[in-house]
């Protein structure tokens, strides 16, 4: 019983444990890719190549890439949220639009009908009282 209360309170902590293992494997696959890759001078950093860089600043230039991928990641996706509801509020801005001019056309167009149509009610009803 103590056993699983201790569990419960330490929490597992799964999802970011996972997450900081994404980040150490892309670290590392990145470091590694800078120097399989930009060895030939490919690569410069601040206007040095790869060799006359020390490891630590090549592995923090990957962080810091990685970390500029995450955040143009999240800003992109930020983007595609806005950009769908302002499609969505357009498209209902584009239908009430379309209603209103439904609105209107009816109206001008049968105004003038009803308009007709009450000035005959109200002579009947001048010329003959019972009629409603």
């Amino acid at each position: 019983m103590n056993d699983v209360v201790e569990r419960e309170k330490s929490g597992g902590g799964g999802f970011a444990k996972f997450l900081l293992f994404l980040l150490i494997v892309a670290v590392a696959a990145g470091t590694y890719a800078v120097y399989h890759y930009g060895a030939d001078g490919h690569i410069t950093i601040n206007g040095r190549g790869v060799d006359d860089l020390a490891p630590w600043e090549v592995v923090g230039a990957v962080i810091i890439g990685i970390l500029g991928l995450l955040i143009g990641l999240i800003g992109g996706l930020i983007g595609v949220v806005v950009a769908l509801a302002a499609a969505a509020l357009a498209i209902v801005l584009g239908l009430l639009g379309i209603f209103a001019g439904i609105f209107l056309t009816a109206g001008f167009l049968l105004g003038p009908l009803l308009l007709i149509i009450l000035i005959v009610m109200v002579i009947r009803r001048r010329n003959n009282p019972e009629v409603i």
